[in-house]
């Protein structure tokens, strides 16, 4: 059996011939192109769908099922992205979708308080030991003759 391909040579943005193969005969080389320029959003699209709503497995298999989770899937990632632009929320789409997860059953007033809720972080994280400084207090603490205790072999559990 054979088949029929169109080949088309461009350049990319460095100059660099690209070749493009394509079965497609109805849209002009133009069209092809853009297509090809947008293949990497387009993938980076589904890997976010595919990571955050369910559709690494299909519940069912038929086609009809396999469809309609994939629209459901499209029509919740829709749904997102109309709440973060009435919002006017300038975040990541993810915290959104989790947020919405924990306030499935509360106000959309809370919702969105929450999700403009800055966190009231106390902590500093973790510290970093001042190595000087500790040695500093030890040396003069021996200069001093307060450090007896580091001769003190009572408590040591290698004795």
């Amino acid at each position: 059996m054979k088949r029929s391909l169109r080949l088309i040579e461009v350049e990319d943005t460095q100059g660099k011939p690209v070749i493009i193969i394509t079965n497609d005969f109805k849209l002009d080389a133009e069209e092809i192109c853009d297509i090809y320029r947008n293949r990497w959003q387009i993938e980076l699209f589904f890997k976010w769908i595919k990571q955050h709503f369910s559709v690494k497995h299909f519940y069912g298999t038929s086609q009809q099922a396999v469809q309609n989770q994939l629209f459901i899937a499209l029509i919740t990632y829709c749904l997102l992205m109309l709440i973060k632009l009435r919002t006017e929320y300038k975040g990541p789409l993810l915290k959104i979708k989790r947020l919405l997860d924990a306030c499935m059953y509360e106000s959309i007033t809370v919702f969105v308080q929450k999700l403009y809720h800055k966190p009231k972080r106390k902590s500093k994280g973790r510290r970093k030991i001042d190595h000087e400084t500790i040695f500093q207090e030890i040396v003069r603490q021996v200069e001093a003759g307060e450090a007896l205790y580091l001769y003190d072999l009572t408590n040591d559990l290698l004795v």
